[in-house]
C-alpha cells in the first residue's frame, strides 16, 4: 500500500477514514461503515480472480476489472472516479476490517 489512511473513531462511536485518497476513505467510511460482513463480502470478491461486475454501496459502486477496481461516486456525477489496483484494494479493505473488528 502507498496511499496513507488513517482509522478512527470520532467522539460519536463512529468508523471514520481520512489521508491522502479522500474517494477511498470516504468509500470504506460510508458505504462498508462498521460492517464486518460486508468487508468480509468484498475482500472474497477481490480475492476471486474470475469475478468481473459491480459491488453498489451507499454511496459509491465498485466495478471489477482484471486488475484493478474502479470506485464510482453514485451521488455525485462530478466526483472523479479512483482507480485502484485489486491488491492495493485487498490491502486497504483487510485493514479496514481488522480496525473496525477491535474498534
Amino acid at each position: 500500500m502507498t496511499i496513507e489512511l488513517e482509522f478512527y473513531t470520532d467522539q460519536d462511536g463512529m468508523h471514520c477514514a481520512r489521508g491522502d485518497d479522500e474517494r477511498l476513505a470516504t468509500y470504506l467510511q460510508t458505504d462498508i461503515q462498521g460492517s464486518t460482513a460486508i468487508a468480509e463480502e468484498l475482500i472474497a470478491l477481490l480475492k476471486d480472480p474470475d469475478f468481473s461486475g459491480d459491488f453498489s454501496g451507499n454511496g459509491h459502486c465498485v466495478d471489477f476489472r482484471d486488475q484493478s477496481v474502479s470506485i464510482e461516486a453514485t451521488h455525485d456525477e462530478e466526483a472523479p472516479d479512483r482507480v485502484v489496483s485489486r491488491d492495493d484494494m485487498l490491502e486497504y479493505v483487510q485493514a479496514w476490517l481488522a480496525f473496525i473488528s477491535v474498534a
